[in-house]
């Protein structure tokens, strides 16, 4: 098994929170899938945490793709079984493909206002 990238993203939640009270729902339907904003939606106290969570990881898989391409949110999807990983659409699953990457593991973690993701593509 060979590591074809990684990558690693921090945040301040307060930062996502900002966004999402400015742009409400549509900065939610403009970077998640219909799963993740079920995910996300499950809980209102723990809504900020786990939005930051996945936009966190979104970049940290974004990074492990090592292309100059715009990221499209919607093309990278975290799935919990019951741990994340990325399943990749379009575009991105395209590049993962080229790379000859066959899955992107996911560890996330928060704590107050702070977020970090790292991710593995192997």
């Amino acid at each position: 098994m060979d590591i074809k990238g990684v990558g690693v993203d921090i945040l301040r939640i307060s930062r996502i929170k900002g966004v999402y009270l400015n742009h409400g729902e549509r900065f939610l339907y403009r970077i998640c899938t219909d799963q993740e904003i079920n995910y996300v939606m499950r809980s209102r106290e723990t809504l900020f945490d786990r939005l930051s969570a996945l936009f966190c990881a979104k970049e940290a898989v974004f990074k492990t793709l090592h292309t100059r391409n715009s990221i499209i949110f919607k093309e990278i999807e975290i799935v919990h079984l019951p741990y994340p990983v990325a399943k990749l659409h379009g575009k991105m699953l395209h590049i993962a493909l080229q790379r000859e990457i066959k899955n992107v593991l996911v560890s996330i973690s928060h704590d107050s206002d702070i977020c970090i993701a790292f991710a593995i593509a192997i």
